[in-house]
């Protein structure tokens, strides 16, 4: 069995024990007094494990298959290697999401709450996916041939990840702003998208700042796997972007829209779920601008 089967297999047993975890630690969050008044009422009322669980186990299937792939990168051996992927996981995924949504005005004690139930989500995940890998490849991929992934310098990433980001984090901004205009979509506040065109323009500066950021992280990484992704130069940034953006921005929207549908909240679910404009077409700039730049070290 080819490893990626193996990964992908471990991955879907992961995912659905990551959304049994995370529904318990959401309701330990509750009872801690987190996520706002809005979300505790019209989101948090009732169990959404019937839409964790399809779209973790999903999910769980893509970062396992990811897993096999990147095995070799990941620092340390056993469990803090496990320890270390689903910390990964977390940090692109809940942490990067609420650092772009707070300046919107939207709730820290949700943004507390969720990080608290994720965090364990993610880290369960690593850990079974971990056990469930090692004890599969041992019975159906004893060899473990695997081709040497070549890694560049991480340094080489730096400055096309910080300029990529710059320029996706422009387009991100107009769409956002264009969202927020018309209330077709952007970020969900008290239960509806409110019109923050003047307090973006305001705060054009800090999402310039948040989007260099983001952008040299996920240029470093690119150095990393820059021989596992398809493509070549500009195209192979574009792959990698979408990539990137598909298992990040787009998987926490899905969990979102999940819970909003779950709660026949469907008026709040659609601009939510259409918010996947802005980070697409950040995903699409950003990747071609640093597949433009990019030079092997």
């Amino acid at each position: 069995m080819k490893s990626w089967k193996i990964g992908a297999i471990a991955g879907l047993i992961a995912g659905i024990v990551s959304a049994i975890v995370y529904q318990f630690f959401i309701n330990i969050a509750l009872s801690l007094g987190l996520f706002d008044l809005w979300y505790r009422e019209n989101v948090y009322y009732t169990s959404h494990i019937a839409a964790y669980l399809p779209i973790l186990g999903f999910y769980g299937i893509i970062f396992g298959a990811i897993y096999s792939m990147v095995y070799d990168i990941i620092p340390k051996r056993g469990i803090l290697k496990w320890l270390i992927y689903g910390s990964f996981i977390w940090f692109i995924t809940t942490f990067r999401i609420h650092t772009y949504i707070l300046p919107y005005g939207f709730g820290y004690l949700t943004a507390a709450g969720d990080y608290f139930a994720s965090f364990f989500q993610w880290i369960s995940f690593g850990l079974v996916l971990g056990i469930l890998y090692e004890f599969l490849s041992s019975r159906y991929y004893p060899t473990k041939e695997k081709k040497k992934i070549v890694t560049y310098n991480m340094s080489s990433g730096v400055l096309p990840g910080a300029i990529a980001g710059l320029c996706g984090g422009i387009t991100a901004g107009i769409v956002a702003a264009i969202g927020h205009t018309t209330g077709y979509w952007g970020i969900i506040t008290a239960g509806e998208v409110v019109s923050t065109l003047d307090f973006w323009m305001s705060q054009a500066g800090t999402h310039a700042l948040l989007n260099m950021i983001w952008g040299t992280v996920f240029g470093t990484f690119f150095a990393k796997v820059y021989n596992l992704v398809p493509g070549k130069k500009v195209l192979k940034g574009l792959c990698f972007g979408l990539i990137m953006v598909f298992i990040t921005s787009i998987e926490t929207t899905f969990i979102g829209t999940g819970e909003l549908l779950h709660s026949n909240l469907y008026e709040v679910a659609l601009p939510t779920f259409l918010t996947n404009l802005i980070s697409i077409a950040n995903a699409i700039v950003y990747g071609l601008v640093l597949g433009l730049l990019y030079k092997k070290q």
